[in-house]
């Protein structure tokens, strides 16, 4: 359904620039005289710009960290878009006729100083500050709140101290393989991107999504419900000759691969439910038909 806009409102809160579209649609009278009430849900991605690479090493030592860590700043808020999207399209599923009121909170450079374990809390204080002075949210019902998570303790095959978005690359095997005479993943743990199947891999890179979602009461920022999740998808090309595997995936294919598994990680957060701020339209989805 195409966005038409008949109104725009800018302001500034905190010292960032909100740019606030609100989108009026036309409703056709009711046939009834009590008319459902409409609900307004907020989605406000807060992840940040920094995507966490994090490659395997050869240990050399018990007190040396076994992997090579690098963040890469993405511009023009590309991680919390990803997450936006997926987000839209999980409400537009859960609460059919629902407004979304998308929003970003605008990356602060000095985060870069903070300790990926601090992140979390750093910027949900930086929410809550935020949004205590945002307009209209008294007429919302709920606001979604996607932070990045830290996770000490490797997972599954995955590496220690990932946090956030991120990619992570496995070029040995890991201590599962080796117990299990090195013959790697069964193929229904992996996913093979070239155009046959490969049983077993011992080697992967992995987009992993580790986030926590917090659903506020929109009127009083009480938290109705917190989640944190840790979602992955380990790959392999089976097309590609390189040894080193994460020079197997072209950068494109790497790039389309990663916003696919951002996207869909971000849906999950909604419809799974068991695992500045730039401020977008306002969407209105089309009403169920009435039977």
């Amino acid at each position: 359904m195409p966005r038409n806009f008949n109104s725009g409102l800018i302001c500034l809160i905190g010292g960032g620039l909100i740019a606030f579209m609100f989108a009026a649609h036309p409703r056709p009278a009711a046939a009834q005289t009590v008319q459902p009430t409409v609900r307004t849900v907020g989605l406000l991605a807060a992840v940040g710009d920094q995507f966490q690479y994090v490659r395997q090493k050869p240990s050399v030592g018990s007190n040396i960290d076994p992997y090579t860590r690098k963040i890469v700043s993405l511009p023009d808020q590309t991680l919390n878009k990803m997450v936006l999207r997926g987000m839209d399209r999980a409400v537009a599923t859960l609460y059919p006729g629902a407004e979304i009121v998308m929003m970003m909170l605008t990356p602060d450079p000095p985060e870069q100083n903070i300790l990926p374990q601090n992140r979390e809390a750093h910027t949900m204080e930086r929410v809550r500050t935020l949004l205590q002075t945002q307009p209209g949210r008294e007429n919302w019902d709920e606001i979604v709140v996607v932070t990045p998570k830290w996770l000490r303790a490797e997972r599954d095959g995955m590496g220690a101290k990932l946090s956030g978005i991120g990619l992570y690359v496995q070029p040995l095997a890991s201590n599962r393989d080796m117990l299990d005479g090195g013959a790697g993943l069964m193929d229904d743990e992996i996913r093979d991107i070239g155009t046959h199947k490969q049983p077993r891999s011992s080697t992967y890179v992995a987009p992993f999504f580790y986030t926590q979602v917090t659903v506020l009461d929109a009127k009083t920022l009480r938290v109705i419900r917190a989640d944190a999740r840790f979602d992955y998808r380990k790959m392999i090309n089976s097309d590609s000759t390189a040894i080193d595997v994460s020079k197997s995936f072209t950068p494109e294919q790497l790039s389309e691969e990663i916003e696919k598994f951002v996207e869909t990680a971000a849906r999950r957060l909604l419809v799974d439910k068991d695992g500045s701020i730039e401020i977008g339209p306002v969407r209105t989805l089309p009403a169920p038909a009435t039977r």
